[in-house]
């Protein structure tokens, strides 16, 4: 096998590896999503950044140069083509995941505030009516 070749296949193996990495910790935060324990993906957030920059990088380098992976037998890109698509999967539920739960945050925070609002006086001594203070409202967006 040439230098090229070898260089090529290498390539390939650590973009399986990373893709393969990212696709896992989809499946970790995909559950704990699911299980509404999204707190809980705070710990695997490092881990998922540093991949995702080495994924990111690995595609340009292959992007701005094909030639680079010319070498590796048709197998390997197979396998490489499955597991990318099984990592869109992944990536794609975890999408839809987090656009549910900012969704149902959002309508927590609606409902709130429309309960806020029609309540804009609360009753007190005898007939008087005092003005409401409002509530404040905290939305914790890392949740």
């Amino acid at each position: 096998m040439t230098t090229l070749a070898t260089d090529a296949v290498e390539r390939i193996k650590s973009l399986i590896e990373i893709t393969e990495s990212l696709s896992n910790i989809f499946v970790e935060e995909n559950n704990l999503l699911s299980t509404q324990r999204a707190a809980a993906i705070a710990p695997l957030q490092e881990e998922k950044a540093r991949l995702a920059a080495a994924y990111a990088q690995s595609i340009r380098d292959i992007a701005a140069n094909r030639g680079v992976v010319g070498g590796a037998d048709s197998a390997l890109l197979t396998k490489l083509r499955g597991i990318t698509k099984t990592f869109e999967e992944r990536a794609a539920d975890q999408h839809a995941l987090l656009t549910g739960a900012r969704q149902a945050a959002e309508g927590v925070v609606k409902a709130v505030s429309e309960e806020v609002a029609a309540s804009k006086t609360q009753a007190s001594y005898g007939d008087e009516r005092i003005p409401a203070e409002p509530a404040p409202i905290i939305c914790d967006e890392s949740a």
